[in-house]
């Protein structure tokens, strides 16, 4: 039990980023991508990533540009909520067998935990000097991988005229749009958590009873809700779903007509940046720095369509957006006390989350 108290006892500040462990000097890693994939073919194993997600397919492309630049590697990459993958890596080192080489989550309160318990590898890739100071730890234990964000109006084009598409979150309270959402429990999803809490520190619980109101479909997961606009539209459902703001959009395929429109200002809505780093217990460290790398690289952050880890691609959008702010719900991550009050109080009005959960629903090859 001494071991378990250790574990989750362990707390870090909120300044998880920039007080990490100042004075040491962990070396910038100067070789090319073909250079470690040279030491990485010396290596025998799959690497194992746990990526936090909620579709079994989010992942395919990754592993779809990793094995296809890097023939010869094996990359088994398993997508599943943070908040279950975050649980499974503990209890595996509790257990002395951990698997996992590198996790990509939205849990981002774990890593500076997993950093102060020597469990992480420390390591800089090549262009380190170029993601954002504040978006990584300043000894490589852990990176930013990529951008994402809710709170946009996600809706199906052909359904809904672009002047009639909401301009803030009190909009959605028009009678119009009753028996048309579908919305991600947010008591279910810590970065969906954040967004209500945003709204209704703005607009008051009176927004939240109200939109009780809004005949809303609850469901687990965030692309859930595009999945389901995407299903009404091709008449396989009954359902006149239209328009979320609890998903980031379509991913499995081709979908023109599911339209992203964000929020205008003074609207806020909620960001953050997905987290990655290797556990120390890798037995392909080598593979393991290369995934790094080619994470990081501007050939696959550049490839993102969107705001990138990069400053040298970012040109500082990341930090000039006036709808948005990045670190804020890094903080929030930290407080998780604040996080279980606000998961509480989205429960009060709308129920414990129904249903399976998403990777039950679309498991990897569905």
């Amino acid at each position: 039990m001494a071991r378990i108290s250790y574990l989750v006892g362990t707390v870090t500040a909120l300044c998880g980023t920039a007080c990490a462990q100042f004075g040491s000097n962990v070396p910038i890693d100067t070789r090319s991508l073909d250079e470690i994939y040279a030491a990485a073919l010396k290596e025998t194993g799959t690497l194992n990533v746990a990526s936090g997600g909620d579709a079994g397919w989010q992942g395919d492309g990754t592993v779809a540009a990793f094995e296809g630049r890097f023939p010869g590697l094996k990359l088994n990459l398993t997508v599943d909520l943070s908040k279950y993958h975050d649980s499974r890596i503990d209890r595996a080192y509790l257990a002395g067998n951990e698997y996992i080489d590198i996790a990509i989550l939205q849990t981002l309160h774990d890593f500076p935990r997993w950093r102060d318990q020597q469990r992480l590898l420390n390591y800089k890739p090549a262009n380190f000097e170029d993601i954002y100071l504040g978006e990584k730890d300043l000894n490589g234990a852990f990176l930013p991988n990529s951008f994402n964000s809710f709170g946009n109006f996600v809706y199906d084009s052909t359904k809904v005229a672009a002047a009639d598409v909401p301009k803030n979150y009190m909009d959605i309270l028009d009678p119009k749009w009753k028996g048309k959402l579908v919305l991600t429990y947010p008591n279910d999803d810590d970065a969906v958590t954040y967004l209500f809490s945003i709204i209704v520190e703005k607009y008051g619980f009176g927004w939240l009873d109200a939109l009780a109101q809004q005949d809303v479909q609850w469901v687990r997961g965030s692309e859930t809700p595009s999945i389901k606009i995407f299903e009404n539209h091709s008449n396989s459902t009954d359902s006149d779903r239209v328009l979320t703001f609890t998903s980031i959009g379509y991913f499995k395929g081709p979908a023109d007509f599911i339209t992203s429109t964000p929020v205008e200002v003074p609207e806020t809505k909620m960001s953050w940046c997905q987290t990655m780093a290797i556990f120390k217990s890798t037995k392909v460290p080598e593979t393991a720095k290369l995934f790094m790398s080619f994470m990081s690289s501007p050939e696959m952050q550049g490839a993102s369509g969107g705001l990138s880890t990069l400053m040298s691609l970012d040109s500082g959008n990341v930090y000039s957006s006036n709808i948005t702010q990045i670190s804020w719900f890094r903080n929030f991550m930290h407080d998780r006390a604040t996080v279980d009050w606000w998961k509480l109080q989205f429960e009060t009005t709308l129920g414990s989350a129904q249903g399976p959960g998403p990777l039950e629903l679309y498991p990897k090859g569905s």
